[in-house]
């Protein structure tokens, strides 16, 4: 008789499964270690999660993840991390905890060796995982002082799992760390609960940062339950509306667009459903929450432990093994797509006829080309603007850049008598940890760095590395190119130095003052601000040191007082105040006080890096006398209006409101001319505020300089989705 037997799975099986869960991304190990301590905790208990990060480079480095909640003894160790596909979260019995197909932790070992550390009822146990699955027998015994002391938890229980993660995968930077940790959208519950205490050490400097996520408060323009249809199944969908339109892809896992789908405890994805494309549906955010996703599981996993078939209704896993949100082919996932998206869809509907009410009716083709370009060209224009104004457009780096390497700024300008310091930026799939700069013809500038020049991590940016190349200019009204090479990827910069500027004398402010009158700040990204005093302020007060407050709790001003210290070239006392923008949308008036010299500046939080264009650009159906566009500041964000009704653009768009001849190459290329002529005047005007400073073909060098600079961009992205012949034709404009 033939006996019946089961598939052995193996430590190589094993270690497939965690790597292809964790994708190499630390981020997502951490991400299972904070729920497991938030769902140890409880829905109505409050606690403590901390997570400790080692920073080294091209070495082993470690992870931990404390808490002090219910801790486990030895048996519940081994039978909850010594079991592969176990059911043993309480998931299976209805608790409101997360679930994960009896993988959960188990996974984290893909990073390297991983140490389960706990204390539970007097008594201490350890357990550590290898990479292959393999583990020795957990141990078990009374807790000693020292067991308290080294675990960080000086009374009750807790847990603390270590992970000593290998050398091959690299460590992200703390800044990179907070900014994922508090915008995932797999921990906004836990970081918007008050419950909840999440913070993140850097173990190298032992800098802690309060990890925490917060939305404005939002009307809500979609607050129903629904039904799903084809099942006993109630969803509650709450849709609100931004502040601004964000522009984010679905795979980026911080963006604050989209609806957040639930079951009892878990988030399983942030989706915009089929509306993913159409631009106006990024105003929206909200949740869709059900518990019957949960049920399901549970139901599923129920037949396949008792080895019985499975129903029409349920009939594979509605939760994905690799983490990466909910079985879209699932007949209930369907159903409950179908149910919320016709919400979704009402108020998209609605947006795209506010848009279009009033204004020219822009293609979807058409508004993501103004979209992309707004980002890449704000980042030119904000680069140069940066020569004159440290604010420039106040946007930052968008996420359709993607040279392999980058010169920042990409056309430097160079002053005699002063250095320059360029950035290079490489994404990391270049390969390569270093560069090497060449520049021809030599003698026009000194490149003060010796080559090869190592590149670090990115700040804000975890699949690219940067350097800096500090320049010194040599002879003046001369040009030479600068290359940066990096391994088989070269970028090249064309570098010119000017004659002495003149720099005027500092002119000393008369009362107290911050050095602007309102910033635009990045969300979640802390800010230094200036402070000035004038010395009869200071004598006054008979004190330097100057009282900060926020009149709004989503803009938080970092510490009690700031010292202000005297500047001989300012000829005043200077100093700065660190603010954190908390909250997206939010603003405030911030008020210092020194003595009875008062000032204020007023501050509002935007989108990060990646988000919406700081520079926005609009065609409308307007005629405005002899001007094709008009350069507009409207919330503290640059748009540039396109009069599509002018006679000069309407023969190449066709008339309005509707445009018909918007997306042919050449309504395209006339747009790209016009945005390149605005944006040069743009910074003009900025450059030159006071009449008279530039002579007349000093002033027309000066501005076909940016005016070429500009074009190549502008024509590069309005013509890419352009298809047809008439693409690469010479246009004649008459």
């Amino acid at each position: 008789m033939m006996g019946k037997n089961r598939v052995q799975y193996g430590g190589r099986a094993f270690t497939q499964d965690a790597q292809a869960a964790m994708k190499g991304n630390i981020v997502r190990g951490l991400i299972e270690l904070i729920t497991n301590a938030d769902d140890a905790y409880g829905p109505a208990a409050s606690g403590k999660i901390r997570v400790e990060v080692e920073h080294r480079r091209k070495s082993a480095w470690k992870v931990v993840v404390k808490d002090r909640a219910t801790g486990m003894r030895m048996e519940t160790m081994r039978r909850v991390f010594g079991q592969l596909g176990a059911r043993t979260s309480g998931f299976e019995t209805g608790q409101a905890v997360r679930g994960n197909l009896g993988r959960g932790a188990k996974d984290v070992a893909a990073f390297g060796p991983v140490t389960f550390a706990s204390i539970c009822e007097n008594y201490y146990a350890e357990m550590v995982l290898e990479p292959d699955g393999t583990y020795d027998d957990p141990i078990e015994r009374r807790v000693t002082d020292d067991d308290r002391r080294r675990l960080g938890i000086p009374r009750g229980s807790g847990t603390v799992v270590t992970i000593t993660v290998d050398s091959r995968f690299r460590c992200p930077q703390h800044s990179t760390l907070v900014d994922n940790l508090s915008k995932h959208y797999q921990l906004r519950d836990i970081n918007s609960d008050p419950r909840r205490e999440l913070t993140l050490v850097d173990l190298n400097s032992t800098d802690s940062e309060a990890i925490r996520y917060g939305l404005p408060s939002l009307a809500e323009e979609v607050a129903c339950d629904i039904e799903v249809p084809g099942y006993d199944a109630v969803a509650s969908l709450r849709i609100s509306r931004l502040p601004e339109r964000a522009d984010n892809p679905t795979s980026d896992p911080l963006r604050p667009e989209g609806i957040l789908v639930k079951g009892n405890r878990g988030i399983y994805e942030n989706t915009l459903f089929s509306l993913e494309s159409n631009p106006h549906a990024h105003w929206f955010v909200g949740s869709l929450t059900c518990p019957m996703i949960d049920t399901l599981a549970r139901q599923y996993d129920d037949l396949e432990s008792g080895s019985q078939e499975h129903t029409s209704d349920n009939p594979m896993p509605i939760i994905t093994r690799t983490r990466d949100g909910l079985e879209h082919e699932h007949p209930f996932y369907k159903a409950l797509v179908e149910a919320a998206e016709l919400h979704l869809a009402r108020l998209v509907k609605a947006e795209e006829k506010k848009a279009q009410e009033g204004g020219a009716h822009e293609s979807a083709r058409l508004r993501r080309a103004l979209d992309s370009l707004g980002r890449d060209l704000a980042q030119l224009v904000d680069s140069d603007l940066r020569e004159v104004d440290e604010d420039g457009l106040g946007g930052g780096r968008g996420a359709g850049d993607t040279e392999p390497v980058r010169i920042i700024p990409a056309n430097p300008v160079l002053y005699m008598g002063e250095d320059k310091t360029l950035s290079v930026v490489v994404l990391k799939e270049v390969g390569v940890d270093e560069f090497n700069v060449d520049v021809d013809p030599e003698g026009v500038i000194e490149v003060l760095d010796q080559s090869p020049i190592e590149l670090r991590q990115h700040p804000r940016r975890d699949d690219c590395l940067i350097g800096q190349i500090h320049l010194r200019p040599l002879i003046e009204d001369e040009e030479t190119l600068l290359t940066v090479t990096c391994g088989e990827v070269e970028a090249v910069a064309s570098v010119y130095v000017r004659p002495e500027r003149d720099i005027p004398d500092p002119i000393p402010p008369s009362d107290l003052e911050f050095v602007r009158t309102s910033y635009q700040l990045a969300h979640g990204r802390r800010r230094s601000l200036g402070l000035r005093a004038p010395t009869d302020v200071i004598n006054a007060a008979g004190s330097t040191r100057v009282r900060v407050t926020s009149n709004d709790a989503g803009i938080v001003v970092l510490g009690p007082e700031t010292e202000l210290v005297f500047d001989e070239e300012q000829l005043c006392f200077v100093g700065s105040v660190s603010v954190d923008p908390r909250v997206l949308g939010a603003t405030a008036t911030l008020t210092a006080n020194l003595g009875d010299a008062v000032a204020t500046c007023e501050v509002s939080v935007r989108e990060r890096d990646g988000g919406g264009p700081s520079l926005q650009i609009k065609i409308v159906d307007e005629v405005q006398g002899r001007f094709r566009a008009y350069v507009d500041l409207v919330n503290d964000v640059t748009i540039i209006k396109i009069f599509g009704s002018h006679p000069a653009i309407k023969r190449y768009l066709g008339p309005g409101p509707n445009f018909p001849k918007q997306d042919t190459s050449e309504a395209r290329a006339v747009i790209a001319e016009i945005v390149a002529g605005e944006a040069a005047r743009l910074v003009m005007n900025r450059k030159y505020r006071v009449a008279g400073e530039l002579d007349g073909p000093a002033f027309y060098a000066e501005h076909h300089y940016y005016l070429d600079k500009y074009l190549a961009r502008c024509h590069k992205l309005m013509l890419s989705d352009v298809e047809g012949p008439s693409k690469t034709d010479t246009l004649k404009i008459s």
